[in-house]
């Protein structure tokens, strides 16, 4: 009897199946991004609901930045909606490689809310068609030149990192993208509005990507132009903190000394900076501290004599001196507290140190009663790098 009432019971269940899982009263259909490079990004959401929806909100976190951006979609109210919201790359400039996570909050008439589960994307320039060859540590994208122009660059970024490691005591802490342009007209389309017109390079630091423009037979500028920008990558990585930047010749100081500039005939920042030193027009590290001149030819001045320095720093006072100075500014610190903790001397003890080991005359304090040399004051940045 038993087995006769089991054998009812399963045809019954057959019969007649358990009601379906009641469905969520705001529901997702589809969502994706649509974007064309250097003009938008727009998020869609397909969704319907048991009331009608009354907002659309998305919300999204650029990799590398710490804050959340928000904004309200457009939509037409309804129990089925499409709605999007578009970032302005016109007005809100993101570079190519840009890893982004975003996801919606919606609320709909009977006050039911849906809050969606966060969607990476990877926003591209889709203008070229890359090639692509990467590693743990870094990817570096290419479109013209050939395997040869990109395996060559690939392993000189890799030794780069391995120099940063030996040189400066820091290590690449998240993977970085380099993307190489074939020519500076396809550099400037790629980048924002308004960059300067003799860039060669530019790193974003936040976002950890370097853009640069190497055309195919200019292997020699790209040999130094990516190891410059990835230098500045890797140092914001290691010294990132909420207090204080670094002194700006320090930062272009390190991407001058790693990339190898300093050797480079074409560059000629040593002549330059030998130059400067017997004329009387080498600027002070205070001026150096902070934004480069605009003017191509200070600029380049400004670049020359920063490498110097942090060569000078390296050789005079070690390796190991430069990891702490480094260290030092990661947990934040004023310019000369963290040279006097690091190096033993301030941004004055430092100019004329290094002054006097090429034979330049020294500056004096502010405040100090006799009068500065000739050239003490004088204003004055690879060109082409940011």
């Amino acid at each position: 009897m038993k087995r006769w009432f089991l054998f009812i019971g399963l045809l019954l269940g057959l019969l007649w199946p358990a009601p379906a899982a009641a469905l969520e009263p705001i529901r997702v259909i589809d969502q994706r991004v649509e974007a064309v490079f250097r003009e938008h990004i727009t998020f869609v959401v397909n969704l319907e609901s048991d009331s009608p929806i009354t907002s659309v909100r998305l919300l999204y976190r650029v990799k590398g930045l710490p804050a959340t951006a928000r904004g309200d979609a457009t939509f037409e109210p309804g129990t089925q909606v499409e709605a999007s919201y578009s970032l302005d790359q016109t007005r809100y400039y993101l570079p190519p490689g840009t890893e982004l996570d975003y996801w919606w909050r919606i609320t709909d008439e009977a006050g039911h809310s849906l809050k969606t589960e966060p969607q990476p994307y990877l926003y591209m320039d889709d203008t070229h068609d890359w090639n692509v060859l990467q590693n743990e540590r870094l990817a570096l994208y290419w479109y013209a030149g050939g395997d040869s122009l990109g395996q060559q660059l690939f392993e000189h970024a890799n030794h780069t990192l391995d120099q940063i490691e030996t040189e400066a005591g820091v290590r690449v802490k998240d993977a970085v993208k380099i993307f190489v342009y074939g020519s500076h007209a396809d550099l400037m389309a790629a980048l924002e509005v308004g960059t300067h017109e003799w860039t060669g390079g530019q790193a974003f630091a936040e976002q950890g990507v370097v853009v640069a423009g190497i055309e195919p037979g200019d292997l020699e500028f790209g040999l130094i132009a990516v190891p410059h920008e990835l230098t500045h990558l890797v140092i914001h990585q290691a010294t990132a903190n909420p207090f204080g930047d670094l002194p700006r010749w320090l930062d272009e100081g390190l991407a001058v000394y790693m990339s190898g500039e300093l050797d480079a005939e074409w560059r000629g920042y040593r002549r330059l900076v030998k130059y400067l030193a017997d004329s009387g027009q080498l600027m002070t590290l205070q001026t150096l501290s902070s934004s480069f001149p605009a003017d191509s030819e200070l600029a380049n001045q400004a670049y020359a004599q920063s490498g110097v320095v942090v060569e000078f720093i390296i050789d005079t006072y070690g390796k190991e001196a430069m990891a702490r100075l480094l260290q030092i500014f990661s947990e934040g610190s004023t310019y000369d507290d963290a040279l006097l903790a690091a190096l033993g001397v301030d941004t004055y003890g430092l100019d004329n140190a290094w002054r006097a080991s090429i034979g330049a005359p020294p500056i004096r304090r502010p405040g100090d009663s006799a009068p500065q040399r000739p050239g003490d004051t004088a204003q004055g940045g690879l060109v082409g790098f940011d």
